[in-house]
C-alpha cells in the first residue's frame, strides 16, 4: 500500500504547488521532500548509491543524444504550438519570472533528475522488458505541468514521448545495473528543455 501511495507523490505536489498555491517553486520542493519521505519509509534511500553505478561510454553518448532530442522537438514544435506567445505570462502566473525563474532553472537542473531516477527507476524500478504501470504514471504527472502551457493534442504527444523515455531509462538500469546512465540522459533532457523554455520566455 505504501508503494502504491508513493505513486501519487508528483500528482499531489503538482496539484498543491501549481493549481492551489500557483507556485512552481513550491510544487517541486513538495515533490522532492515527498520523494525523500517515501524513500525513507520504504527503506529505499540506499538507491542513492546506485546513482553512480552502471557506466558505458558509448551508451552514455547515445543516451545523452536521446535526452537532448526533447529540447530539439520542443524548439521545432514551439511555433506550431503557439508557446512563445503565452509562455512568459503562464510562467509568471506560477511565480517564475526574473531572478526566481533563473534560480528555479538552476535548482531544477541540479536536483530533479537525480531525485527522479532514484525514485522512479530505483524505488519503483522494474526489470520487465515491456511497458509497466510506473512508466505511464511517471509520464502522466508531467501532463499536469504541460496543461498550463499546451493544448490537449500537444499534451497527448508529450505523454507518448515521456512514456517512451521512462521505458528507455528503465531498460538502461536493468542492462547496466545502475542509475547513472538514465540520470545522465535525464539531465540532458531536462537541460535541453529548460534552456529552450528559457529562450522562448525572454
Amino acid at each position: 500500500m505504501e508503494n502504491k501511495l508513493g505513486l501519487l507523490v508528483p500528482y499531489v505536489a503538482m496539484i498543491l504547488g501549481l493549481y492551489i498555491f500557483h507556485s512552481g517553486w513550491l510544487a517541486f520542493i513538495i515533490y522532492h521532500v515527498l520523494i525523500l519521505i517515501v524513500m525513507y519509509f520504504t527503506k529505499t534511500l540506499n538507491q542513492w548509491k546506485n546513482l553512480f553505478k552502471g557506466w558505458n561510454t558509448k551508451i552514455a553518448i547515445l543516451a545523452t543524444i536521446f535526452g537532448l532530442v526533447g529540447g530539439i522537438i520542443l524548439y521545432l514544435l514551439a511555433p506550431m504550438a503557439g508557446i512563445r506567445e503565452t509562455i512568459t505570462t503562464n510562467l509568471s502566473l506560477i511565480g517564475l519570472s526574473g531572478i526566481p525563474w533563473l534560480l528555479f532553472i538552476i535548482y531544477h537542473l541540479a536536483i530533479n533528475s537525480w531525485f527522479e531516477e532514484s525514485y522512479w527507476r530505483g524505488t519503483f524500478g522494474s526489470k520487465k522488458k515491456g511497458l509497466v504501470f510506473t512508466d505511464v504514471i511517471f509520464a502522466g504527472y508531467h501532463m499536469l505541468v504541460l496543461a498550463l502551457f499546451l493544448k490537449w493534442h500537444w499534451i497527448a504527444l508529450s505523454f507518448v514521448i515521456l512514456t517512451i523515455a521512462a521505458w528507455f531509462w528503465r531498460q538502461l538500469v536493468t542492462k547496466y545495473e545502475g542509475l547513472l546512465l538514465p540520470t545522465i540522459s535525464h539531465i540532458a533532457a531536462d537541460a535541453s528543455i529548460m534552456i529552450v523554455v528559457y529562450l522562448l520566455s525572454i
